[in-house]
């Protein structure tokens, strides 16, 4: 045991760990059962050198990236590992390929789930944090269901009124997973505005959908690769999820879309994209809530 506990704090030690955080590492009995039992079953920490800070979490592996000197990895803290443990440990159909799901839906709602159960693990493994830095709270910005504004929640907060309302863990992990839906990667680059669920939405379809289909068909009619807006208001006004919501031939209602989107010039105008799609596709309805209902799902949604 020994060995292996020495091996562990070595390997956080180089990830960046601060001496305190590796310590509340080792010192909180919850976190330490989790984490010798990722390396027990083969599981390892890596320090990857990149032109950022972040971290990442998988079966058997988590990942901490590390911006060039004098810049350091700001992930490199106990609730980050929390977060990654939850991701290499908990709700293994997150990492099913997307090929597998029936439905775009489906597919995000495993991604989404994943995280809720990342952000729950994060939040107790916290809570019972012993020494290093207090991780009381986690902001994140949430783009609105119903349009592209967005408002701050604290998830830590929220999972806290959740419990004091006497929810049980599948109803928090449920508007976990709705509030993920609306949540902004880190990452994403500059001008990429997509959250968690546009961007497993877009990737299911990228991923699935076959020449011939209604999303193929509007692909081929834009002048242009679709850019990153294109991907945004696609996937907020539901016009692929499900597939079948477009008719298969006939008139295409998306093609003042396609040719509206190829006349915009300025990128991250999110307010002009809104009015384009609502102007040229008056039947469709934005939000994750509404996605959910059409797939046949019961996602509440998520109050601030």
């Amino acid at each position: 045991m020994w060995f292996l506990a020495r091996r562990i704090l070595r390997d956080l030690r180089h990830a960046g760990f601060a001496d305190d955080e590796a310590q509340a590492v080792r010192q909180t009995p919850a976190m330490w059962a989790q984490l010798t039992d990722f390396y027990r079953h083969g599981g390892c920490i890596e320090r990857v050198e990149a032109a950022f800070s972040a971290a990442t979490g998988q079966p058997g592996l988590i990942r901490f990236f590390h911006p060039p000197a004098p810049a350091v990895c700001t992930h490199a803290t106990f609730g980050s590992l929390a977060h990654e443990l939850g991701h290499a440990l908990l709700f293994p159909p997150q990492w099913q390929p997307a090929a597998s799901f029936a439905d775009a839906q489906a597919y995000a709602r495993s991604r989404e789930l994943g995280e809720a159960h990342a952000w729950f693990n994060q939040y107790r493994l916290c809570r019972a944090k012993v020494g290093g830095a207090p991780e009381s709270s986690q902001v994140q910005w949430i783009e609105n269901d119903e349009d592209f504004g967005t408002r701050p929640v604290d998830l830590f907060a929220r999972i806290a009124e959740c419990e004091a309302a006497g929810w049980g863990e599948a109803q928090i992990l449920d508007e976990l997973a709705v509030l993920n839906a609306n949540m902004f990667p880190s990452g994403m680059g500059e001008g990429n505005f997509k959250t968690y669920g546009q961007c497993n939405r877009w990737d299911w379809l990228q991923a699935t959908q076959p020449p011939g289909s209604p999303f193929r068909r509007f692909i081929a009619q834009l002048p242009r690769a679709p850019n990153a807006d294109d991907q945004k208001l696609l996937m907020k006004f539901n016009l692929f999820t499900p597939a079948a919501a477009l008719p298969a031939g006939g008139a295409d209602p998306l093609a003042p879309l396609a040719a509206a989107l190829g006349g915009v010039a300025t990128r991250g105008d999110l307010p002009a994209l809104y009015a384009l799609a609502c102007d040229t596709v008056p039947g469709a309805r934005p939000g994750v809530a509404w996605a959910c209902a059409r797939a046949g799902g019961a996602a509440p949604l998520a109050q601030a």
